[in-house]
């Protein structure tokens, strides 16, 4: 009878043991969550295709920051895939953070999210972020914006252990505060560009006393049939003779130009005989309306946004593109003017700042010293 048992036992294990190798080898269960636990995830910033909006640097610059933001909280490999017209990878290189998508596995699972410049994203990353969380069987997510989204993770009460886990205080995980330390994480010039840039510097920084004046004048889109007149413009001169070059040491200062119109540059060099105005010839483009066939006007537009980490002084437009290449900087908010609109008496949120932007007339410089003094969503 003990003998018949045993026959009986080995008989229903090995019926097990066979049972679960064919629901194994057929339905692939135990296997699918231990690859999942085991995969690398990833999260990346994408402007691929021709027939789509990406903006100006500016707008992508702001897609690529808060992806990169985004991807720290919710642990996954951030990546940029952005070779729209131009290669981003042919001008700027990975520098102590390794975002080549060429490391994405080929044919990897995906889902795109399209943020755009749709700011009611806002309100529902500062609540949860089950939008990029419920992805999990997604392997990568495909990030499209142009906006600064990732400001607002700070605001998610959920993230802030999270945060503080990454080395950041909570009020300082924001682009603006954080953007030159990003910025150098993520990028560093090609080989050909960074040799230009070491030579520029050498004439705008020549020696200790030396100051530099970046002005970024952006007078509108190159498609738009009216451009901001010459009367706007000459405020930037006047604004510069009056409150800076009025000392002593003013022989000490250099004048870097940068603008979307080439004659604004031809300009500042007859204003200002007596100090050297140095600009990078042919940079005047907007990238995603010309010029960013074979690299050209990317590679121009981006070399003069990595040139402004050294101004000591900032007189900007309020154009995303100014704004976030004197924010730019070790010290973000230093001597820091901007030809914009007072708002503090408005009320603005992300939701209703259009009435601020339309019309845009009676126009002032502002001091940019602090988060809230521009509006800058």
């Amino acid at each position: 009878m003990n003998e018949h048992r045993k026959k009986i036992i080995y008989f229903l294990i090995i019926l097990i043991i066979l049972s679960l190798f064919y629901y194994q080898k057929t339905f692939n269960i135990f296997q699918v969550d231990l690859n999942h636990q085991n995969r690398e995830e990833f999260i990346q910033f994408e402007c691929v295709r021709a027939s789509e909006l990406c903006g100006g640097w500016g707008d992508r610059l702001k897609g690529i920051l808060s992806t990169y933001a985004l991807s720290m909280v919710i642990d996954r490999k951030f990546t940029i895939k952005m070779v729209r017209n131009c290669d981003l990878r042919n001008i700027l290189k990975p520098n102590e953070y390794n975002w080549d998508h060429d490391q994405v596995p080929e044919n990897v699972n995906s889902k795109e999210v399209n943020i755009g410049w749709e700011f009611s994203y806002y309100d529902k990353l500062k609540k949860d972020l089950s939008l990029f969380k419920n992805l999990k069987n997604f392997q990568l997510i495909k990030v499209k914006a142009g906006i600064q989204f990732g400001n607002v993770l700070r605001e998610n009460k959920n993230l802030h252990k999270k945060i503080k886990s990454l080395g950041y205080n909570v009020s300082e995980f924001h682009i603006a505060l954080s953007l030159n330390k990003w910025y150098n994480q993520l990028f560093k010039l090609n080989n050909e560009s960074q040799k230009k840039y070491e030579s520029y510097l050498k004439r705008l920084k020549p020696n200790d006393k030396s100051k530099l004046i970046c002005v970024q004048i952006r007078t509108g889109d190159p498609d738009s049939s009216v451009r901001r007149d010459y009367y706007t413009r000459i405020e930037y001169w006047r604004f510069i003779n009056k409150n800076i070059l009025n000392s002593s040491d003013s022989k000490n200062y250099k004048i870097f130009v940068t603008s979307d119109y080439e004659t604004v540059k031809e300009e500042a060099q007859s204003y200002f005989p007596n100090n050297e105005v140095i600009y990078n010839k042919d940079s005047s483009f907007h990238i995603d309306k010309q010029g960013d066939d074979e690299c050209r006007g990317l590679e121009s537009v981006i070399f003069d946004f990595h040139m402004m980490q050294n101004c000591d002084i900032g007189v900007i437009s309020h154009s995303g593109y100014g704004l976030l290449a004197l924010l730019n900087r070790p010290d973000p908010f230093k001597e820091l003017y901007v030809y914009s609109k007072e708002h503090k008496h408005l009320s603005l949120t992300h939701n209703n700042q259009s009435r601020y932007f339309s019309p845009w007339k009676n126009l002032s410089w502002i001091k940019y010293s602090k988060l809230g003094d521009i509006v800058f969503f």
